[in-house]
């Protein structure tokens, strides 16, 4: 078996009584194994529907994450070590200008963990 990566998209729903154009939503990155692509694809509905919950928030209100589609799902070989599964390009804002020829420092980084 080999590796996958899927790249799934919740959407995030609140019992208010209101209907809204404009929701919270939340894309995950799920790293597997499967036989084949079409094996990853059923693979990865399974391991999205797992993740699909209910639960009341602080309001007493129903709060619903639904798993809406696969967004990408990518062969990624026989290892992860060190392989990129996902990537997003954004942008910052800081507060001074950079330099093109600035220096950084990654090995003073303090990470924290994302749970």
């Amino acid at each position: 078996m080999e590796f996958y990566s899927a790249r799934l998209l919740y959407i995030i729903l609140v019992d208010d009584g209101k209907l809204r154009k404009k929701n919270h939503y939340d894309e995950s990155v799920i790293v597997f194994r499967a036989k084949d692509h079409e094996h990853a694809f059923e693979k990865a509905l399974e391991l999205g529907k797992e993740k699909e919950t209910k639960y009341k928030n602080e309001d007493g209100k129903n709060v619903r994450w639904a798993f809406v589609e696969i967004i990408n799902l990518d062969w990624v070989g026989r290892k992860v070590d060190g392989k990129e599964v996902a990537s997003c390009l954004h942008f910052r804002v800081s507060k001074n200008p950079i330099s093109p020829k600035r220096r950084f420092h990654p090995e003073k980084s303090k990470p924290e963990g994302s749970f």
